[in-house]
């Protein structure tokens, strides 16, 4: 049969080699790579693979689209195609022109390949002032790892399907506890020295630098360990590789800078990508056993279950088209709250909710979990400010990190006077120990006086776990509150006994 590419995706025979790193290209440009034997499924006596949502999202026109292996080769298809209802041309390009394709972890970026040499020399100069920074002033033993890595060693520059920078650094210790005090205390000394930091894991954190567009790019500071027989690095990547084969460090050019290197850059990149290490393959993907994710996320990513879903909601479409209007909770809510009163939103989203309040005349911040989520409220708040409407602020909270929720909840609960708490929708999205978290913070706000308002079992939106208000109500007592009235699946919860 021939291959067909439709608004689904690109449909391929099963005879395809499934493990053929095969290129989508629309134009000249490549936007994205895959394999059959990784991202296919059958159907109809076909092989699917079906268009990553953000990809997905995007097409809307005509485009002169190519498939062909990623190493050379004849191509399985080329054609125009129409995808959506437009006739336009369909063009995949940033704000500035800049034509986008699907990083690793199905982002459209703009990889490495669409950067001009100038470019790619200063975002490596920057990872080296990153790396320098890691060494001299947070004592960590930083190294050159994955893609850049990579490039360097294959053949001296980046990666052209890549999208952003990495290094790592060789752990002094042996036990999560204290690998993860080494990786946030860097992390605080490097947003000490100026360097905009975010947190990824327990163990790693992405530094953000300025570039000469406009926009910015990310490197990427992964932990890498040894605990008993088996060396580690962030994501979850474990095996047998002895600490002599990375220190003392070599050195590798990478886009003409010189950077620190494992000792035995053979045998750490076969560590990394297998024995076909030097074979370029954009489909890559890890597949990392099951015990080796879930022993990596019970150490050090507990704090981001199922973050990439709500990102992956919060980045699209359909968010924006979740409707701006307060919903009926939030006036229930309103109802029992005493005028003007300290709002904390948690779980706020898009900050529909949020806005509402606020234009009632609550001081009201908004929070939530998903970076995606409050950088949409954030833009939406702006919007607001300029057409005269009040003010709402944004944070980020993640019952998931004890460390998150238990800081922000103290800075909140020292602030004067009584805090209401209000969630839509959070209270069963949340896992059964990021509950408890809930309820320990909740209390800490309550006992100001606020109450903390609730609704869950939301229809029609997301699917959600049953909630037993009875275990509810045992788990609220246990942290000294109590349901003041519940109705339907709306609960008015105070703290202490007391009532505003």
């Amino acid at each position: 049969m021939a291959v067909v590419v439709d608004d689904r995706g690109v449909w391929l025979p099963g005879d395809v080699e499934p493990t053929l790193p095969l290129d989508v290209r629309f134009g000249a440009h490549r936007v994205w790579s895959f394999t059959t034997g990784h991202d296919g499924v059958a159907e109809r006596g076909s092989t699917l693979v079906a268009w990553p949502a953000a990809l997905a999202a995007a097409l809307d026109g005509v485009a002169h689209v190519t498939v062909v292996p990623h190493n050379g080769g004849d191509p399985l298809f080329a054609d125009d195609v129409r995808f959506g209802s437009s006739t336009a041309p369909l063009e995949l390009v940033d704000d500035a022109g800049n034509p986008l394709s699907l990083d690793k972890g199905h982002r459209l970026q703009r990889t490495f390949d669409r950067m001009d040499d100038s470019a790619r020399r200063e975002l490596v100069e920057a990872s080296r002032r990153v790396l320098d920074d890691l060494v001299d002033r947070c004592g960590l033993d930083a190294y050159l790892a994955y893609g850049c890595l990579l490039g360097a060693v294959r053949d001296g520059h980046m990666i052209g399907h890549d999208s952003d920078a990495d290094l790592a650094f060789l752990s002094k210790h042996t036990h999560p506890f204290d690998i993860i005090r080494e990786s946030r205390a860097a992390e605080q000394q490097m947003r000490d020295l100026g360097w905009q930091v975010v947190r990824m894991s327990a163990a790693n954190f992405k530094v953000w630098v300025p570039m000469p567009n406009g926009k910015r790019a990310g490197i990427d500071v992964f932990g890498s360990f040894h605990i008993g027989e088996h060396f580690h690095i962030t994501g979850s990547l474990r095996g047998r590789l002895e600490r002599e084969a990375i220190v003392p460090f070599g050195t590798v050019e990478l886009e003409g800078v010189t950077f620190p290197a494992p000792r035995d850059l053979e045998r750490f990149l076969a560590f990394t990508y297998g024995p076909r290490w030097r074979v370029p393959d954009p489909a890559f993907h890890f597949d990392h056993p099951p015990e080796n994710t879930a022993m990596m996320s019970q150490w050090f990513r507990g704090s981001r279950a199922q973050l990439w879903f709500w990102s992956d909601f919060y980045g699209s479409p359909t968010a924006r088209r979740v409707s701006r209007e307060g919903t009926p909770f939030a006036a229930w809510a309103a109802s029992r709250m005493p005028a003007g009163s300290r709002v904390v939103e948690l779980g706020s989203g898009t900050g529909r909710d949020a806005f509402w309040l606020a234009d009632q005349g609550f001081k009201v911040t908004g929070t939530d979990y998903s970076g995606a989520a409050v950088k949409l409220a954030r833009a939406r708040a702006k919007e607001r400010r300029q057409a005269g409407s009040s003010w709402v602020g944004f944070r980020a909270v993640n019952f998931e990190s004890d460390h998150n929720w238990l800081t922000r909840g103290a800075r909140y609960a020292h602030e004067p006077g009584a805090k209401q708490v209000y969630a839509r929708g959070l209270l069963d999205a949340l896992s059964a120990g990021a509950r408890l978290n809930l309820w320990r913070f909740c209390a800490m706000l309550g006992r100001s006086g606020g109450h903390t308002f609730l609704e869950h079992g939301v229809e029609g939106e997301f699917p959600r776990t049953p909630l037993d208000v009875d275990v509810l109500s045992e788990e609220i007592g246990a942290r000294g509150g109590r349901i003041v009235e519940a109705v339907g699946s709306r609960l008015d919860i105070a703290w202490n006994g007391d009532h505003p």
